[in-house]
């Protein structure tokens, strides 16, 4: 039996994730988050993940939530804190790590 989220159908989108913290997004929708792309990484023989955060006053307690979810899946997280996109994306490369 799984265990499935229901999320605001306003918070996904094709190209990004976003809603207002305790109205459309929960703590609890980051950790699912975290928990599902966790399990398409390993699905990809992946093993690790970059996480990041932006200067948003909610944003440390999304990334804490999106990192136990991911952790959760068995996978190794490199947490960079704040920082743009781009960096993001370079810390994915440069860790070698199989998604962010």
């Amino acid at each position: 039996m799984h265990n499935f989220h229901k999320f605001d159908p306003s918070v996904l989108r094709e190209y990004d994730i976003r809603g207002i913290i305790n109205d459309t997004l929960t703590t609890n929708d980051a950790h699912a988050i975290g928990s599902i792309f966790g399990s398409v990484i390993n699905k990809n023989d992946g093993h690790s993940v970059v996480v990041g955060r932006d200067g948003r006053h909610s944003s440390l307690e999304i990334e804490k939530n999106l990192i136990e979810g991911l952790i959760s899946q068995g996978l190794k997280v490199f947490k960079i804190g704040l920082c743009p996109t781009p960096q993001l994306y370079f810390g994915v490369h440069h860790l070698r790590a199989d998604g962010g």
